[in-house]
């Protein structure tokens, strides 16, 4: 072979070669951009990677003197009155819920001595100026137009991640549509509807502002006749503050 002849064979070698690298290298892009548009899609759906399966609640009853479309039991005029802030994301609030607000409704809701009312202030979503504390409210509100509120409120208390861990996506409204479809006799679709279109987020920010207007800085707080009470509390805690608050109120 002459120089010339092996020279312009190197040469085209070397471009097959340069060629080669090139579409490997455009190979790995492709796969990284498509890899990377699942994930968040993934995560977008709200099927954060991480998360466990969403679960039935095991307590689903209506309490006793419920207020229709709302979260609330008791007379709107009884002597005692109770209003609980939550934030769906804060442990203690679920602590509450799946504890002791059984036992509470139990002990108090059919004596018709007792107001409750559950009210929001969903500022754990703050640091990350997300909107899952909101969302959650919304959702228990957009469940309340067909009287599945309560059973809302304990389907998502009873989805809270084990590790307590917050903003995570576990109440994106994926989920809380998936957490919805748990409910029996629940409409999914008008669910869905209302809550895509945030109804009652402003409702939910007023409340949060209310509390914060009434010196409520932590989650679970009662007032409880114009008192605040931080903290979780058991039926047994409530009746002893029934006492203090409003001592001629005799419940059995």
């Amino acid at each position: 072979m002459s120089k010339r002849k092996e020279l312009e064979a190197r040469r085209r070698a070397e471009e097959r070669k340069r060629m080669l690298q090139i579409a490997v290298t455009i190979i790995v892009i492709v796969l990284v951009v498509v890899g990377g548009a699942l994930v968040l899609s993934t995560v977008s759906g709200g099927q954060q990677p991480g998360l466990p399966p969403v679960r039935a609640a095991t307590y689903t009853e209506t309490p006793p003197n419920a207020e229709p479309r709302a979260l609330a039991w008791g007379p709107a005029d009884a002597p005692i009155r109770v209003e609980e802030f939550i934030d769906y994301q804060c442990p203690a609030c679920g602590l509450q819920a799946r504890n002791f607000e059984p036992g509470i409704i139990a002990a108090f809701a059919a004596s018709g001595k007792v107001r409750y009312e559950v009210k929001f202030l969903p500022f754990l979503e703050d640091r990350v100026g997300g909107r899952e504390s909101r969302d959650a409210a919304q959702a228990v509100l957009c469940a309340a137009e067909q009287d599945r509120g309560w059973q809302m409120h304990y389907t998502i208390f009873a989805n809270q991640p084990p590790s307590g861990a917050e903003n995570v996506g576990n109440y994106s409204k994926a989920r809380l549509k998936e957490m919805a479809a748990t409910i029996s006799g629940l409409d999914t679709n008008a669910f869905a509807a209302c809550l895509d279109s945030n109804r009652y987020e402003q409702q939910v920010l007023q409340q949060r502002r209310e509390a914060e207007q009434r010196g409520v800085d932590s989650t679970p707080t009662f007032i409880i006749n114009g008192q605040r009470f931080p903290g979780a509390r058991s039926a047994d805690d409530l009746r002893q503050i029934f006492a203090q608050v409003a001592p001629q109120v005799v419940i059995p």
